[in-house]
Formats: structure tokens, sequence, C-alpha cells
């Protein structure tokens, strides 16, 4: 009998084929990999104890969470979103730590579930869980248990879909949810899974891109995760925010942010934010967590880094003709009722 989540979902392990032609590229998961159907969400076989958990964490109205696919500018919104709201006057001492020891994701715990977890050096979240939940298990996630007794208002991220949050969430918590054209999604993502350690892919990108848009990736399917979103665009609690956007014209964005949260920056707050979230300033911090034996280094010195490029359309010098096109047709058949054009700069 398929096992189901809290929410109705059903869990169904992933085909033998798959794990030969995709998992073979990927990190080795203990409890191996599994589909969340009807979407199709593909995580790691432990997600679904966590997702459960998920159902219970009681989100508060102080809250604002950070959402969107991986790798579409919402590490870039949660810097920006914390310093708005904890460090405007660059006087808080905690803005030295990396961003994911301050501002924690929630989807991150399914992703510990590693093989050689003992060897991607986590000491600094080890540390502060064991300081926040005293007695608490790793086993049973960091997230989550850091959050419960974490004080407001807690900023965090989430990378799962909004069908896989709880039914109240959205009525209780500020979400900001960031759009990207997914060419260059895809091509950011790419890097990211090949330095961060907790993915460890070895494939190459063509092969990367093409399991990307037929779906079979980690955390894929992609549309179906933005159209969750769009359908909820008319909700209040709820702002979506285009990371082509933010490039062209990043003081704008930062009013409607400013508005949408309630903080209520004077104009030198509103320049002291766009100083320490600029994409030099956030370069400079080197990695978004402490612990930087979680990245794989030769790549990262070989590529620029964690923060690579920063910039709309760099696609351009990734992507094949052939591929480009694959890509043009998969955007037109699965783009639906969103009124988007992405062009280099802006949408």
């Amino acid at each position: 009998m398929a096992r189901k989540l809290l929410t109705g979902q059903v869990v169904q392990e992933v085909s033998e084929e798959w794990k030969e032609r995709v998992g073979k590229d990927l990190q080795e998961y203990k409890q191996g990999v599994v589909r969340i159907l009807p979407e199709g969400w593909i995580y790691p076989g432990v997600s679904p104890f966590f997702l459960d958990k998920l159902q219970q964490f009681q989100f508060r109205t102080e809250d604002v969470v950070v959402m969107g696919y991986p790798k579409c500018g919402s590490t870039w919104v949660q810097e920006t979103v914390w310093t708005m709201m904890n460090n405007p006057d660059l006087t808080n001492p905690h803005a030295e730590e990396g961003i994911w020891n301050r501002s924690l994701e929630i989807s991150s715990d399914m992703l510990m579930d590693v093989v050689n977890y003992d060897e991607l050096g986590l000491d600094s979240i080890i540390k502060i869980l064991g300081k926040m939940c005293p007695g608490k298990s790793k086993e049973d996630g960091f997230a989550l248990q850091m959050l419960e007794v974490m004080p407001g208002p807690r900023i965090m991220k989430c990378h799962y879909a909004f069908e896989l949050m709880p039914l109240d969430f959205l009525d209780k918590t500020k979400v900001i949810y960031v759009l990207r054209n997914p060419k260059d999604t895809v091509v950011s993502f790419y890097h990211y899974v090949r330095i961060v350690r907790l993915y460890d892919y070895k494939g190459s990108f063509e092969k990367f891109a093409k399991e990307f848009i037929n779906d079979q990736m980690l955390f894929g399917p992609y549309w179906p995760h933005v159209h969750q979103a769009w359908r909820r665009r008319s909700h209040p609690n709820l702002h979506l925010i285009f990371y082509e956007d933010l490039k062209a014209d990043f003081m704008t964005q930062l009013h409607l942010l400013d508005k949408f949260l309630g903080t209520n920056l004077g104009t030198q707050q509103m320049q002291n934010v766009q100083h320490i979230t600029e994409f030099t300033s956030m370069k400079s911090k080197g990695t978004p967590i402490t612990d930087t034996a979680s990245f794989n280094q030769s790549i990262m010195e070989k590529e620029g880094g964690f923060y690579r490029k920063g910039v709309a359309g760099d696609w351009k010098n990734t992507l094949s003709p052939e591929l480009n096109q694959e890509m043009d047709k998969w955007i037109k058949d699965n783009i639906g009722d969103i009124p988007i054009k992405w062009d280099d700069e802006k949408r």
C-alpha cells in the first residue's frame, strides 16, 4: 500500500531507471529518493518525515518566509529582508554570520540524510542546535527544531511548493515568492549542485539541463512550483518579486518590499540595505554559511565562488543553440497564463 503524507499526496520510490540515469550523478541519500505525487516532486527519501512535521509546525503572524524554486534569487532576497528587519542601521553584530545561520531554510532538513554526513563539516549548525535545543537529535532535523524556539520575527526560507505547506500557512504568514528566467535558473542551479556537497552533482551541464526540463531533477518539477505561487498572487500576504526587476531597479523593488513588510525604512536605511545586499558585498562574505567544508572548494575556486556572477542573461554564455531552442519550446508549452516575457535585464 502506497504511503500518504498528511497533506494527502502519495509517496513513491523513484524507478531503478531513474537511479541509474540521474541518481548516479548525485549524492547518495541514506533513504534513497522519492517522488511526491501527483505533481511528482523529487526529494530525498527522508522528506516525507519532514513534510509531515511541517504540517504541525506553528507559523506566526510576524513570520516572513522567502519562497521560490532553488536558484531564483532567494538567498539575495533572504539577505535583503533580514537586513531590512534586523540591521537597517548596520549595527547588528549578527550580520557577520552567514545568512543561512541567521535565517534558516525549512527544506534543508531533508538534505542532511546523506551517507557521508560526517564529512560535511556542519559544525556551526550542530553547535547552534545544541545551544538552542538541548537534548534534541539532529536526526529530527535542524531547521524546524530551531525555528520552533527562535524568537520572532522569524525570517526563513523554503523551497517546498505551496501545496506542501500547511493549509493556513499563507493566511498566517507573509510570503515573498521569487521568480527568475528559468534559463538563468538552470545555469545557476547546475553550478550550485556541483559546489554544495549535499548534492555533489557529477554530470554535465547538458545532461543536467535536460533532466531539469523533463522534471527529473531534485526539487523538480519546476512549472507546478511556479504556477502554485502564481495562482495565489492576489492574496494580501503574498508578494511576488522577479530577479530581473531586482537587478534592473533594486531601489524601486526595495520600496515595494518596505510597504509589504511594513518596515517603514528611512532614506539612509534604504541606502544601507542596498549597500549590504549588492552583489560585491555579498560575494565578499564568501559563503552563506560558516561551515566552508560543506562546499567543494576546488570547484568554487575555479568558477568564481558561491556568489558567482549575479547577473541576468548569463544563460547566453552557457546554453547551446539547440538547448536554447528546446528551452524556448518548454517555456512556451508550460508558462500558461503567466504573462511574462523574459529578456536580459527586465521582464
